[in-house]
């Protein structure tokens, strides 16, 4: 399936949104095969809890940014980039990066008491948190699909440097997914669980049962097989380390359950509903001449 260039899609508003290219990864990429998949949400979600262990980042969003009353909020918009970064054309993609920049940059917290001043743009926490999304991608989808080789692996990591250049990444990252690997594991040692880390995690680690009981059920099982994605040492860190047969038991449901969903969506409709959406609302429109 292929995009043709310079197609022009139409909003149910009836705006149009000419499409100049397939951006910078097309339909022959790794990326657009794993970020229309499901499973790539769990993968987001168990990077956001990687990064959430990076006590230093932590301290300024917690001072910086809404980070508990909007979370829904920034997390669509977190997804929206992405969508835009990795379905969208380029000019769009370098619009949304050139935003996510201009807001890193203007993101700092001064500690009253060391007279330290910390930085959105530190370009170790750019660099953690491009990495947990590639590797929580990576995770989830050698646990729950689809499969890929380890060629397959190596060359998603490298077609997201991409994406790292366009926050503003510019020294070299790992190339291959056991460098990926060995990368995540060394950070372990700068690791900690801060007090809005624990807040932001609550809801995983102590699920609501009320409601529909399907509905809770299923959202408990996701929810373990969301945590069962993450390192054994980040497991400890949150608290969940000893319900290891919980969390595989958990994780052979979830992949059940992506299977399904995958053949509900369909891997050419997921593709067009993208690309459609991004073209129509991306993260950061194109300002056009009068």
């Amino acid at each position: 399936m292929s995009i043709a260039t310079e197609t022009t899609t139409t909003s149910r508003q009836g705006a149009t949104s000419t499409r100049a290219d397939d951006g910078y990864f097309g339909p022959a990429s790794v990326s657009w095969r794993l970020f229309a998949d499901p499973a790539s949400k769990l993968g987001g979600i168990a990077a956001i809890l990687l990064q959430a262990l990076n006590p230093e980042m932590m301290r300024l969003f917690e001072h910086t940014t809404n980070l508990f009353q909007d979370a829904q909020g920034r997390a669509e918009r977190t997804a929206r980039y992405i969508d835009t970064t990795v379905f969208g054309d380029r000019a769009h993609a370098d619009a949304a990066g050139a935003s996510v920049r201009r807001m890193h940059a203007h993101a700092s917290w001064t500690d009253p008491v060391t007279g330290r001043t910390l930085r959105a743009d530190t370009p170790e926490w750019l660099e953690w948190t491009h990495s947990t999304v590639v590797w929580g991608v990576l995770r989830a989808a050698e646990a729950f699909g689809p499969e890929l080789s380890r060629a397959e692996q190596d060359e998603f990591v490298r077609e997201q440097h991409v994406a790292a250049r366009l926050v503003g990444i510019e020294h070299a990252l790992p190339a291959t997914r056991a460098e990926l690997d060995d990368y995540v594991s060394a950070q372990r040692e700068r690791m900690a669980l801060t007090l809005p880390a624990a807040e932001l995690s609550r809801s995983l680690r102590r699920p609501s049962l009320g409601g529909n009981p399907v509905k809770a059920w299923t959202g408990v099982v996701i929810q373990d097989g969301i945590l069962s994605l993450l390192p054994d040492w980040a497991r400890l860190l949150y608290g969940i380390e000893g319900r290891p047969m919980n969390l595989r038991a958990a994780a052979g449901t979830t992949r059940g359950l992506i299977r399904a969903a995958r053949r509900s969506a369909g891997y050419e409709r997921t593709i067009t509903e993208l690309t459609t959406r991004v073209d129509t609302h991306p993260y950061r429109k194109l300002r056009r001449p009068a």
